[in-house]
């Protein structure tokens, strides 16, 4: 079994809905797979949390999982729309054996997904990714029907706003305007319930799912929504997230967007003031602007690097004791504060917190930070072969490498949740970045693009 074929990517099992991994008899064998898993571990007797976002075909896919758990004798609670981080926080509340969010995160409607979390509230790691892959393709075809045993909590968002809530220290927010764009997705309604709770004035879009609209030209992949309502309703700061809700992509007060790698600069340089930073430093990834590496350098603090994917961010936090991590896309996470998980209404909440104590706009609040140069593009691929190997590959990373010098990095990799190669590039002279981009992008196009 190749990368390229492998059940679980960087953020579980992802693909196009009733499709693939994605039909219904392929995700009733995962959830039969999953309780076995579940029995190997002595869970078998605690329920196991459903839910995601509001994509159309996220009632076909969670039937279909609970019919496979239900095989196993497992019950489900299905707690419907929520955030990824809602169902992660939630296993102990409900004394769960693990939790499985139905979602594509930033993907478009026609795709979903399924990640899941262990007992523990982190996402599922390699070894558990490799026992469930193996039973779900040794599993035979299901058999008749089967007795669903799965029930429906509508009450989970209550549970998880009064979790973020008290996670942020309660914050007030009174006073404070802020423009939310939800993307059409699970945050659709949580979202402004939990700053109104707070005491801002919410103004909202991308807050009428209708199962296909999820990511629609709106949310973190399309601030300039968030922007625009910024610029209409006058607000302090503007709040654009995913599909599931686990990003964050802020907009100032002048329609400047700030990614992770500025919320992290914000966020760490405030508790740095206040001899709050957890462990001397960030984690990052192999994507982080190197502007946050030198931002962080002048006040003494440590960038550490880790591969993409926020599970490689929180695991990190655990083993070096550190309390802030994130990566560009948005994904922010406060270590033990919110149970190592990345939640994007929970970091725009801690940043609001930020503004409303100093009487700040977000701009001043990012006084001093400048990010380097970067140019990112991809190259969508039918195969996946390793970079190395492809004739020529070396040899002109090696130029571009040395035509950047001890100025700037190239990273170059294959999605681990799309048929895409990545190529980013930074450094010091943003026409070299923007030049040696285009390069290598045609290059891999030549060589291993999809027709």
């Amino acid at each position: 079994m190749t990368a390229s074929d492998a059940l679980f990517g960087t953020d579980g099992v992802r693909g196009l809905a009733g499709q693939g991994a994605l039909a219904p008899e392929s995700v009733e064998r995962l959830g039969i797979a999953l309780g076995e898993w579940l029995e190997a571990h002595g869970d078998a007797g605690k329920p196991a949390l459903l839910g995601g976002d509001t994509r159309a075909s996220r009632g076909e896919i969670t039937r279909a999982l609970a019919a496979g758990l239900s095989r196993r004798s497992i019950r489900s609670i299905d707690l419907g729309v929520l955030p990824t981080a809602a169902l992660a926080l939630l296993i102990d509340d409900y004394d769960a054996s693990c939790a499985a969010v139905i979602s594509a995160s930033h993907n478009p409607a026609e795709d979903n997904g399924i990640k899941i979390f262990t007992g523990h509230g982190q996402k599922f790691g390699d070894a558990e990714a490799r026992f469930v892959e193996q039973r779900w393709r040794a599993a035979p075809p299901p058999a008749a029907a089967v007795r669903d045993l799965r029930e429906e909590h509508p009450e989970g968002g209550e549970r998880y706003l009064a979790r973020l809530i008290a996670a942020a220290g309660r914050p007030d927010l009174r006073g404070m305007v802020v423009a939310l764009d939800l993307a059409h997705g699970a945050a659709h309604a949580v979202g402004p319930e939990l700053f109104r709770r707070l005491g801002a004035t919410v103004h909202v879009i991308g807050d009428r799912p209708d199962g296909h609209n999820i990511n629609a030209g709106c949310g973190s992949l399309h601030p300039e929504g968030a922007a625009a309502l910024v610029a209409r309703s006058g607000a302090r700061f503007g709040l654009a997230v995913d599909g599931d809700a686990d990003r964050s992509i802020l907009v100032d007060e002048h329609g400047k967007v700030v990614d992770g790698d500025g919320i992290l600069a914000l966020v760490a340089a405030d508790l740095h003031a206040q001899g709050r930073l957890v462990g001397g430093g960030v984690v990052g990834t192999v994507m982080s602007n190197f502007g946050l590496e030198l931002f962080l350098k002048r006040l003494h603090l440590e960038l550490v690097r880790t591969p993409v994917g926020d599970r490689h961010v929180s695991a990190a936090l655990r083993e070096r004791g550190m309390g802030l991590g994130g990566e560009p896309s948005g994904h922010v996470i406060f270590g033990a504060d919110l149970d190592y998980l990345g939640d994007g209404l929970y970091t725009a909440v801690r940043v609001a917190a930020i503004l409303a104590r100093r009487q700040i706009g977000l701009s001043a609040a990012l006084s001093g930070f400048e990010r380097a140069p970067q140019a990112n593009t991809q190259v969508r691929v039918l195969k996946r072969p390793p970079l190395d190997s492809v004739p020529g590959f070396k040899e002109i990373l090696s130029a571009s490498e040395e035509r950047l010098g001890n100025q700037g990095r190239v990273v170059i990799r294959y999605s681990g949740t799309e048929p895409v190669c990545r190529v980013m590039v930074e450094g010091a002279d943003a026409t070299l970045v923007r030049t040696l981009t285009d390069e290598l992008a045609g290059f891999l196009r030549k060589a291993i693009g999809a027709p």
